[in-house]
């Protein structure tokens, strides 16, 4: 993890994390769960996206990650959203329901 003599004491954390620091495993959760959003509502995903980016983003403001750690976890994140979808269809990816026939 990154020392924190560097980091105000405003900005650190009331308890510090003890585990290892790579990868981020909150930049990993948002950024999958932004990207699962994405891939079945790219409108929503828009709106979610900026929400993931404050995750992680706030994992270095407060000194626990070194900004690698977090891009690590980001791609990571991603890409369990990204292999979910290949074992679970999306929506647009299903076919349309059918219509009942009218006699």
């Amino acid at each position: 993890r990154p020392g924190l003599e560097t980091v105000p004491l405003v900005r650190r954390l009331k308890r510090q994390p003890v585990t290892t620091s790579f990868p981020s495993g909150h930049s990993a959760s948002a950024a999958a769960f932004a990207a699962g959003v994405a891939l079945e509502s790219p409108r929503l995903g828009a709106a979610v996206a900026p929400l993931a980016g404050a995750v992680a983003l706030s994992r270095v403001y407060t000194g626990v990650h070194f900004p690698s750690d977090v891009l690590a976890g980001a791609a990571l994140g991603a890409g369990a959203a990204l292999a979910v979808r290949g074992l679970v269809p999306t929506r647009s990816q299903l076919p349309p329901p059918g219509r009942p026939r009218a006699e």
